[in-house]
């Protein structure tokens, strides 16, 4: 997942953009454009072709011309290497620089240097560079030796053989440029993909955090409050209770209120849009949720320094989320719990919260069996910022741990002011 996701429209914008905009430039210095490379299916029924057809032709002026000679194998030797490209071609160059090396030293004959530097136009298209460079120094000393030697190369045909063999490897290289384009473009567009793809994971991720951390737990302690308020004591708990239906629920509409802006407004730099519940501080969150314990009618005792805290807004944050799934699931899975304690501890380096449950003994360990998403987001949140979170039920009493390094390290973290 991007540390810093582009919004859906920005990475549209950038798709279409880089679709128009992949410059000679940037596509000679990519590692694809340097690859060997097969050739383009329509190129290569093309290429089957012109040779089936030149094969054609020499065919019949082998069978008309008399005795079979070795010029006429070397000439179906070649058509059969010029062939091989669809198929294999490393192997096809080299043939076809044994071919037309083998002819140009036997029969002095300039024909085949000009096949030679033909075939370079399809090397320069498909092989390696150490096979261009090859084929392209085999041709210049051939060309050079039969230039100096004398042979059947007119005056000026060394000119000739340099020019054909230039405009065939520029026809290549153009070839090439445009398959390592097209080939550029499409792992753009499917890194674009991926992107998309995480954006939305990431959103859906936060919409679900939003639900479950925010609205989830006021919804938990209206509904707790609203059972229990037919059989309130007397008229102080009632108010208690009322008091606290409507706090959640104003709440629960405040967090309603911030998820529909979280999926309807743009977030620039990856800002985390979920609301920060007791402004991210987790003295403050253990002491409130303490009373709520309370007045649910959990005896809960708190501990908590005395003093702010060192560590960062990031920690304060992510162990205040991990407190209120905490006090959550003792509300949601144990609200007849014995007793309850939380605690915040400042050691060397970290900050831990404790937080423990004695059950239930009607229905022993209840809290404790919650292991679906609210601990799991919980644990992955204090892992993605070197902290770790442990829950676990001894006796009936449940247990949860949570520490988190006084100055994590993570996405979105930012100095303690």
């Amino acid at each position: 997942m991007p540390e810093t996701p582009w919004e859906l429209g920005d990475i549209r914008e950038h798709a279409h953009a880089d679709s128009g905009r992949v410059s000679i430039r940037r596509t000679l210095a990519s590692g694809e454009f340097w690859k060997p490379r097969s050739l383009h299916p329509i190129a290569r029924l093309l290429l089957l072709v012109v040779v089936s057809v030149l094969l054609c032709i020499s065919v019949g002026f082998i069978v008309t011309g008399g005795p079979f000679t070795r010029d006429d194998l070397l000439a179906v030797v070649l058509y059969g290497a010029l062939a091989a490209f669809a198929w294999r071609p490393t192997i096809a160059a080299f043939l076809v620089i044994v071919g037309c090396s083998l002819g140009a030293i036997l029969t002095g004959s300039g024909g085949d240097l000009l096949e030679l530097a033909l075939a370079l136009g399809i090397v320069a298209a498909t092989c390696a560079p150490w096979v261009i460079t090859v084929h392209g120094l085999v041709l210049v000393v051939l060309t050079a030796d039969m230039a100096m030697n004398g042979s059947s190369l007119t005056e000026g045909g060394f000119f000739g053989i340099a020019g054909i063999a230039a405009i065939a490897f520029l026809v290549g290289i153009t070839f090439r440029i445009v398959t390592a384009r097209e080939a550029i473009l499409v792992a753009e567009r499917a890194r674009v993909v991926k992107d998309l793809e995480a954006l939305a994971r990431e959103e859906q991720e936060q919409i679900a955090d939003e639900l479950h951390d925010g609205i989830a737990h006021d919804l938990t302690l209206v509904l707790f409050h609203a059972r229990a308020l037919p059989r309130q004591p007397d008229e102080a708990a009632r108010q208690v209770s009322l008091t606290t239906i409507e706090d959640s629920a104003e709440r629960a509409l405040q967090s309603i209120q911030s998820l529909l802006s979280l999926i309807r407004e743009t977030r620039a730099d990856g800002a985390d849009g979920r609301a920060v519940r007791y402004d991210g501080d987790v003295i403050e969150a253990v002491t409130s949720l303490g009373t709520l314990l309370k007045d649910a009618g959990i005896p809960t005792s708190v501990s908590v320094p005395q003093t702010s805290l060192s560590a960062t807004p990031a920690a304060e944050r992510v162990l205040t989320e991990t407190a209120i799934e905490a006090v959550t699931n003792i509300l949601k899975h144990g609200p007849a719990s014995e007793a309850a304690s939380l605690d915040v501890m400042e050691g060397p380096g970290f900050v831990e919260l404790l937080v423990k449950n004695v059950a239930p003994r009607t229905i022993p360990g209840s809290a404790a069996r919650s292991s679906g998403r609210g601990l799991l987001r919980a644990r992955q949140r204090l892992v993605q910022y070197g902290g770790e979170l442990e829950s676990d039920l001894n006796s009936g009493v449940w247990v949860l741990q949570a520490r988190i390094p006084l100055a994590p390290t993570g996405p979105g973290v930012h100095p303690a002011p």
